[in-house]
């Protein structure tokens, strides 16, 4: 596994959006590097900001080393971790305004806006926050 904080360690600051992404990538790796379910409680803990892991450490399963208890566990306290990212019609607003501030002038300037505002729109349509036509 690699090291807490390294480039491509999983990282989970607990923001409930970033759970469900941050349980895959950890699991995909403990595979990868064929850990036990003893060795996934002892690891997982790693990867987290101090208070999500003295939090965690406190959790169901964790004790016992039982990972898939620990993870129902995990999951319980953050009940809306598999909604993901939400957006609100002010997030596509704070885009729009804060690039009506500074002018577009190349490609680059326009690409960086639409990776900015393509998700956004498109969670809020999908979600009926906003339709087609908004």
């Amino acid at each position: 596994m690699p090291g807490p904080g390294s480039k491509k360690a999983p990282s989970f600051s607990g923001e409930t959006s970033e759970l469900i992404e941050f349980l895959e990538f950890f699991e995909d790796l403990a595979s990868s590097c064929a850990l036990t379910d003893k060795q996934k409680c002892r690891t997982i803990v790693r990867y987290t900001d101090v208070l999500t892991k003295r939090l965690w450490v406190t959790l169901t399963g964790y004790e016992s080393r039982n990972y898939r208890v620990f993870k129902q566990s995990i999951l319980a306290m953050y009940p809306r971790a598999y909604q993901g990212i939400c957006y609100t019609i002010r997030d596509l607003e704070h885009v729009i305004l804060s690039t009506e501030e500074s002018d577009i002038f190349m490609e680059t300037d326009l690409l960086q806006y639409y990776c900015q505002f393509r998700p956004i729109a498109v969670w809020l349509e999908a979600n009926s926050k906003i339709s087609t036509r908004e």
